[in-house]
């Protein structure tokens, strides 16, 4: 609180306050985040990409299966046609080593599976056999498949992410973080396949000549109403996957009453978070605490109004005024804490891009600069401030500004600054030489004893 009034005392005049009923308990949320276990998180709101909690955001991690989900990506773009079928070979099969405990479809040799159903089993149950074969079918090895995920990555803007291999093992050189995850199922959810994907809660193969038909259940168990330390209502869909170097992770959608948000949570471990003798999860129990606090007490209210004054600037040759109100651009709303004081919610002009004066003839609604809308001191948006009203230019205020500026110019004060050193120099100069021409008078003009001597 005392950060918060040494703020507003600080830039009292720059800033606009909208008052919001109720009060936030931010001590609660503080709470919240001390609470957590794990080392890496990221929550962002789908429907406006407000940040709600971060840490260590851009930390360089092993990306674990979330791999998995770069490769479904860039099969489906490559395939295009999902519903097309593809035959199982031996090589296809063999671009990933298969130790125990590794997640596999049991796919074999001489069976056949559309390609959304090897895609699925990528994104739903994190089979290494599917991923051998997606990337056999397109590239041939998996060096050239990993080229074209790395490929994907970039496009999407996944600045902090390099892939070395198509299951998520730990690798040297490997690595992404929670924003870039964050980033790349944001994408991936463009899909409507994927968003299907993504929220199923198992995937059936059916019976092949190799196979009798088996059920694979989705590694995220925070749609499971029987795991009660897990579960979480709103929660949609997700990937939960975990190695030696990356930890425990998950990565899920929720929406409730009209909010939805996107959840990535690395580095969890296995802890007795409840002390009744079992160690639990903390990714997924981390990603529930969040969530629970997310739609308890974050709601959409208006931050920004049209006709609020923010901040003034000089007008230069204006008409009839010298200042000109900026108000932000149009009614804008926000996420935020349920209730608020006065002091919660301020707007602050951004330094750099606030001129020192603006000129006229100036229209209603002309961009001036940027503003921060900040609620107890972290921004949460940034929006335009515009002129609030016309200003007509006065031809004379002009003419004079520029007569001014001229006459205040440093080349001008220059001239003048010789010019008058040229006039005193030139004064002296001519007061010298009439000194010295009364000095010879005065030498050469005889006295009057010398005219009496003559006579």
């Amino acid at each position: 609180m005392k950060k918060i009034l040494s703020v507003l005392a600080a830039v009292s005049v720059l800033l606009c306050i909208f008052s919001f009923i109720g009060s936030a308990d931010y001590s609660n949320e503080k709470q919240v985040t001390k609470n957590l276990y794990s080392d890496v998180y990221y929550m962002t709101s789908l429907d406006d990409g407000s940040v709600m909690f971060k840490k260590n955001e851009n930390k360089k991690v092993q990306p674990a299966a979330f791999v998995k989900i770069l490769a479904a990506v860039a099969a489906t773009e490559k395939w295009g046609n999902l519903e097309e079928t593809v035959k199982i070979t031996e090589k296809s099969l063999s671009l990933v080593e298969y130790d125990y405990g590794v997640r596999v479809a049991s796919l074999k040799k001489g069976e056949t599976y559309t390609k959304k159903q090897l895609v699925d089993c990528l994104i739903i149950y994190g089979a290494n056999d599917a991923a051998s074969v997606i990337a056999y079918n397109i590239s041939k090895t998996e060096k050239a498949f990993v080229a074209e995920m790395q490929a994907l990555a970039e496009k999407i803007g996944c600045k902090n992410t390099v892939v070395k291999n198509i299951t998520g093992f730990d690798a040297d050189g490997q690595y992404t973080t929670a924003e870039d995850v964050a980033a790349l199922i944001k994408y991936a959810l463009n899909y409507p396949s994927f968003s299907e994907a993504f929220s199923a809660k198992e995937i059936i193969l059916p019976k092949t000549s190799e196979n009798e038909e088996r059920t694979f259940s989705a590694s995220n168990r925070m749609t499971n109403a029987t795991i009660p330390d897990y579960y979480h209502a709103s929660v949609t869909g997700g990937k939960q996957t975990s190695t030696d170097k990356a930890g425990e992770c998950i990565a899920v959608v929720s929406s409730q009453d009209g909010y939805s948000y996107l959840t990535v949570v690395m580095g969890g471990k296995l802890k007795d978070v409840d002390n009744d003798s079992v160690d639990e999860n903390t990714c997924m129990t981390d990603a529930r605490r969040l969530l629970s606090w997310v739609y308890e007490n974050i709601r959409f209210r208006v931050v920004a109004t049209a006709n609020q004054t923010v901040t003034t600037v000089p007008v230069v040759a204006g008409r009839s005024t010298d200042t000109l109100r900026l108000v932000p651009a149009k009614e804008t709303s926000a996420l935020v804490p349920a209730g608020g004081t006065s002091d919660s919610v301020l707007i602050e002009p951004i330094a750099d891009t606030l001129p020192k004066s603006v000129t006229a003839p100036i229209r209603a609604g002309d961009v001036i600069c940027k503003a921060r809308v900040c609620y107890a001191g972290q921004e949460i948006i940034t929006i335009d401030l515009v002129a609030a009203n016309d200003v007509s230019l006065s031809v004379f205020r002009l003419v004079m500004t520029g007569v001014r500026k001229v006459i205040t110019a440093k080349p001008f004060i220059a001239a003048e600054f010789i010019a008058l050193a040229c006039v005193v120099t030139y004064i002296v100069l001519q007061f010298r030489k009439q000194n010295q021409k009364n000095e010879q008078k005065k030498r050469t003009k005889p006295n009057n004893g010398e005219k009496k001597a003559k006579s």
